[in-house]
């Protein structure tokens, strides 16, 4: 009979399985066990910081709301063409017989007034341009996100009107497409009215064709069209005169027979200083302007626009420009140097910006705001940061502190 191994043997073994067993399985590789995740000693992983409003924020709708105004555009581009069609068309064949007509020194004070009434609207009569008091086509060059495009042909309930925009930044063409164009305010779908073009300004010619295609066309081809807006002040992006004048003679050879280039222009006092910084609050944000300095030797500044959030978050400098500075003289003469037939200037002049105390709470500035009396509250209103409406300049002015100008290049049928 075979004798009984002795406890403590027994007791040594179980031990040393025991230990062989624990050693195994703290060499198991963590990759050996795919259902249970790796947790690092430090604990468990930090949760993702929520973006700000500034990470969220769709820059070009900031820009919108802060800076452009196209239904106010839209009014002073069909009331200004109405009201020279009128004096330049209906007293064309008076002028021809007295010899009178526009000077080529931009003097026009022949016609300084028009005793003709403004008419909505009198379609052509055999194709002529007699009697004919609205735009039907607009070229917007330097387009950005075509909003002036989208309410040229919205403030009109027939498909009359039609726009094309132009730009060389295919990420603002891309953003158009998808967001500004779409279905106007009576329920007409536009994009057979609004075509846009990816391209350089000088690289697409005017004809007497209707553009066929997408909305996003690759056709360096549009019609010519009754007004040319040169806006947001692209006509500063020429440094040189000479680019700005080969720009103003493309430009005259795009309009039809009887057609307006609006060009918008900035000056005044500050438009030559340095250091300017401006803040105002537009709904549910804060637009912050800053003027760099001014170079004298080349009439150039430096704009840059940012935007705060209401949780403080920032868009720094979000939109930069690079400006040549021209005064409404050197625009007006390039203008007759490219051949326009006349130039005429309509202004809208401030002499007082209201500027936020940064310094200042939210509280006092609201507690501020219900203390002013009614005679405070209306001057503020008076000297709001927004220009009033346009003017045509005739007599010899006084430069203003700031002012906003559209000059006018006037083509008359041959």
């Amino acid at each position: 009979m075979p004798s009984e191994k002795p406890k403590t043997h027994r007791m040594s073994a179980w031990l040393k399985t025991k230990a062989e067993g624990n050693a195994a399985s703290s060499t198991i590789s963590p990759a050996s066990d795919s259902s249970k995740p790796a947790v690092s000693k430090k604990g468990k992983s930090k949760k993702q910081r929520p973006k700000t409003m500034a990470e969220l924020a769709d820059k070009y709708q900031l820009y919108q709301q802060a800076v452009q105004h196209p239904r106010k555009e839209v009014r002073n581009l069909d009331r200004i063409y109405r009201k020279l069609n009128s004096r330049y068309l209906d007293s064309g064949s008076r002028r021809a017989s007295s010899g009178t007509g526009p000077r080529k020194d931009g003097c026009n004070t022949e016609v300084k007034t028009s005793r003709h009434k403004d008419k909505e609207c009198e379609d052509d009569t055999d194709g002529e341009y007699v009697g004919r008091r609205q735009a039907y086509s607009l070229r917007e060059d330097f387009c950005g996100t075509a909003v002036l495009c989208m309410e040229w042909v919205s403030s009109s309930p027939s498909a009359t009107r039609y726009a094309y925009g132009v730009d060389i930044d295919p990420e603002v063409i891309e953003y158009a497409c998808e967001h500004t164009i779409g279905r106007d305010s009576h329920g007409l779908t536009s994009d057979d009215r609004i075509k846009l073009v990816c391209a350089d300004v000088f690289d697409v010619h005017g004809d007497d064709s209707k553009v066929q295609g997408n909305k996003h066309t690759g056709n360096r081809t549009v019609p010519r069209t009754d007004i040319i807006a040169s806006f947001n002040f692209g006509i500063c992006y020429f440094h040189k005169r000479q680019d700005l004048v080969r720009y103003l003679k493309h430009s005259l050879g795009n309009l039809n027979d009887f057609g307006l280039l609006f060009c918008d222009l900035f000056g005044g006092h500050e438009a030559v200083r340095s250091g300017i910084s401006r803040v105002r609050n537009v709904g549910t944000f804060r637009y912050y302007f800053r003027q760099g300095n001014f170079d004298m030797l080349r009439n150039t500044t430096r704009f840059s626009l940012s935007f705060r959030m209401q949780d403080g978050s920032m868009l720094k400098d979000c939109f930069t420009y690079d400006f040549r500075v021209y005064s409404l003289c050197e625009l007006r003469e390039a203008m007759l140097e490219a051949g326009f037939d006349d130039v005429c200037v309509w202004i809208s002049a401030k002499d007082s910006v209201e500027e936020l105390d940064e310094s200042e709470s939210e509280s006092e500035r609201e507690n501020k705001n219900e203390n002013e009396s009614d005679y405070e509250r209306s001057r503020k209103k008076k000297d709001s940061p927004d220009f009033g409406a346009f003017e045509e300049l005739i007599l010899p002015a006084e430069m203003p502190e700031s002012f906003n100008a559209y000059v006018i290049g006037v083509k008359l049928p041959a």
